[in-house]
């Protein structure tokens, strides 16, 4: 949640200020996480409609990718994907195990010995087509990731560029992939330094930004040369799905790209134990990361991570009031602070500490939560009832130890999973909200 920390740089008094509302923004579990929302209802029209839009264009997907083929859990199990601002069911998705994923890296290593061989220039081309096709269909993959995220259609389609991005610039680095020269200590020789794929490569990725957190690890993995296996969140499934099959039409090779979904720890420990799995990529959370570390030291791959923290917003007695206000909200509240990069604390010097406070709750008050589809929201909601017990048990640890809230606090009117947007005042650091726990 967003926990904004408004503390007076001076060594007397430690008054904070917070703003939970999404804590839970990288705690991505290798557990599975619960999805269902307390109450679940028959789709709504418009629901319905906008997931009948999306099947007839051939982008909402409900199937695993292995080899080229999509498969369903081999046992049939399914799990549903849930619309959080609603509490509908969305659509039922295969709920994949450890069999799926090592028939998944058996075909990404399949494919590798072609794959790396490809020339840059080819991979580059491909990986071009799959931009230029998620840019074609950027409206409706915003649509499926607030439909199954719950983030502002606005902030969807700001992904959606920003992911895309990332497939683009891997496209024009493919080209780009050079080697060296390396003076030789001797006349007869000559030293040179060529840069070769590491193989295939295992990408775990979280919630929050179900497409730009796969297109920024998978694209560099491909204008490598490296083959992959995709293990999208259980929580938001569908936006990997369908960014895949654009990367089908794109004309990537069968095995390239595979994607398996479902029972999280079966799916990571198949992936950790593949000696043919040479790299491990994920976000989330330091806990999960650390695991993930330690599992891959048994069969020495290489692993790139990038974890959660508790990162402070700090403002200075000169700093521009309204600038800083501004600057908060946008570094705080961006995917209603479901984000690794949101500031968690707000430390304020003590010559302004009050005009900021003031200043910050009146923004804050004004902003508009409800449904992400719905005109002028800014605030969707969390993304599951484990996110909303989360937030409710931070501002209750921080109450009874002489926080006060000043706005906010409570769960919004609306229900389900919405917060209202939060502002406390007098926090200190023994209590839960500002630490790194």
């Amino acid at each position: 949640m967003a926990a904004l920390n408004l503390c007076r740089m001076a060594l007397r008094s430690s008054k904070l200020l917070y703003r939970p509302y999404n804590l839970l923004s990288v705690q991505l579990q290798m557990q599975m996480q619960p999805s269902s929302p307390p109450l679940t209802r028959k789709m709504s029209t418009d629901a319905q409609s906008i997931a009948s839009q999306l099947n007839s264009s051939g982008l909402l997907r409900t199937q695993g990718l292995i080899a080229g083929k999509w498969s369903d859990a081999y046992d049939g199990k399914t799990i549903k994907v849930y619309n959080p601002a609603t509490g509908e069911s969305v659509v039922d998705v295969a709920c994949m195990g450890g069999r799926e994923t090592n028939d998944a890296i058996s075909a990404a290593y399949d494919a590798y010995g072609s794959w790396s061989k490809t020339t840059a220039a080819e991979r580059s081309k491909l990986l071009r087509k799959w931009y230029d096709l998620l840019m074609v269909h950027k409206e409706e993959l915003a649509q499926l990731i607030t439909l199954e995220q719950g983030k502002p259609l606005k902030e969807s389609v700001g992904e959606i560029v920003y992911g895309a991005g990332f497939i683009e610039f891997a496209a024009e680095e493919a080209k780009r992939i050079y080697g060296d020269i390396v003076p030789a200590p001797f006349s007869d020789r000559r030293l040179f330094v060529l840069k070769q794929p590491v193989g295939v490569v295992g990408a775990i990725t979280p919630w929050n930004f179900p497409l730009a957190m796969i297109t920024r690890k998978v694209g560099p993995a491909l204008a490598c040369g490296c083959t992959v296996v995709i293990k999208p969140s259980e929580l938001t499934p569908l936006t990997a799905l369908a960014a895949v099959e654009l990367s089908i039409q794109a004309g990537i090779p069968p095995g390239v790209v595979n994607v398996v979904m479902g029972n999280a720890p079966d799916i990571g420990d198949a992936l950790l134990a593949s000696p043919q799995v040479r790299k491990i990529t994920f976000t989330g959370s330091t806990a999960v990361g650390k695991k993930l570390m330690a599992g891959s030291a048994e069969t020495v791959k290489k692993v790139s991570l990038e974890l959660g923290g508790n990162a402070p917003c700090i403002v200075f007695d000169d700093a521009d009031l309204d600038v800083a206000v501004k600057g908060t909200l946008a570094a705080k509240f961006r995917n209603s602070g479901q984000t690794c990069v949101c500031a968690n604390r707000i430390i304020v010097q003590e010559g302004i500490y009050e005009k900021f406070a003031n200043a910050l709750r009146d923004a804050v008050q004004n902003m508009k939560v409800g449904d992400g589809f719905s005109e002028g929201v800014s605030q969707g909601p969390l993304i599951n009832e484990a996110a909303v017990k989360k937030v409710e048990s931070l501002i209750h640890d921080a109450t009874s130890k002489g926080a006060k809230v000043i706005l906010g606090g409570k769960r919004h009117s609306l229900g389900l999973t919405f917060y209202e947007p939060t502002v406390i005042s007098d926090v200190n650091s023994d209590m839960h909200i500002s630490s790194n726990s």
